[in-house]
């Protein structure tokens, strides 16, 4: 499945596809601004939407895999899904002000121009969030924790692999740490259950609620960072402690996983 994909190949046909991307970008689009939010969502919707949808789907047909998710049992895990929601939400909160937090003292410009929201008309949000709570969180999952965590984990270790990937994952957000921790925790229960289904689920309902829930920290300027520092850093400690306890409990799992999914070692990189 995964494991037998390549990265090397996932890569070089995103470049094609970017390249094709931005002549469309200068030419079909006929040159619009950078600042434009419509050229966020064509490359959005085309790098994290169009491309690995595509690439995905002629790779599962190339092998005859008819699906990497399943509904079966899954019933069973919503408590599971709904608690990893919440505590990985509050954790990430947290971090997101920790990291505020500690920016304010030495560029503070920057933390103030962070607070202040994109300014889109209804249908460019309705767009920018379809692409970021359900498309952009499916295309991630099978990115991540399909092809990235497989394949570097039969280069190197199941554990390794996950660790590899979710540090890629928490680089290309802005949230860093919180991110990284969201995507370890989401290796486990895609190595733990086998069904991409559990980990996509999570990351839909995590974006939905990031993007139209209320911000809980109350944080709008950077004074804010100072009055609220009490509640927001209980609120990390617990979800810290709550997640290091889930990691512990099921980190055997993950080092026990050198199994058959990772059985075939050759090297695609």
């Amino acid at each position: 499945m995964f494991e037998l994909m390549s990265i090397r190949n996932f890569l070089l046909s995103g470049i094609i596809f970017f390249c094709a991307l931005v002549l469309g970008y200068i030419f079909i689009l006929d040159k619009p601004s950078i600042d434009d939010p419509i050229a966020y969502l064509y490359f959005s919707y085309g790098l994290l939407g169009f491309f690995p949808l595509l690439w995905f789907f002629f790779q599962f047909k190339k092998q005859k895999i008819a699906s990497v998710v399943y509904t079966k049992g899954f019933i069973q895990q919503i408590p599971i899904v709904l608690l990893l929601i919440v505590i990985l939400f509050s954790f990430s909160s947290g971090t997101v002000w920790l990291t505020d937090y500690i920016l304010s003292f030495i560029i503070p410009d920057y933390v103030e121009e962070s607070f202040v929201e994109e300014d889109l008309n209804g249908m460019q949000f309705l767009l920018s969030a379809i692409q970021s709570c359900v498309i952009g969180a499916t295309a991630e999952e099978f990115i991540f924790r399909g092809l990235l965590l497989k394949r570097l984990a039969s280069k190197t270790t199941v554990l390794m692999g996950a660790i590899l990937s979710s540090l890629l994952f928490g680089i290309i957000h802005y949230d860093i740490i919180g991110s990284f921790v969201f995507g370890f925790i989401m290796s486990i229960l895609y190595l733990k259950s086998g069904n991409l289904l559990l980990p996509i689920t999570i990351h839909i309902l995590y974006n939905t609620a990031v993007t139209f829930l209320p911000d809980i920290t109350n944080i709008t300027t950077i004074s804010d960072l100072h009055t609220y520092m009490i509640p927001n850093l209980i609120m990390l400690l617990i979800s810290v402690l709550i997640l290091t306890m889930y990691i512990k409990r099921n980190i055997k799992n993950i080092s026990s996983s050198e199994i058959k999914i990772f059985q075939n070692r050759k090297s695609m990189l």
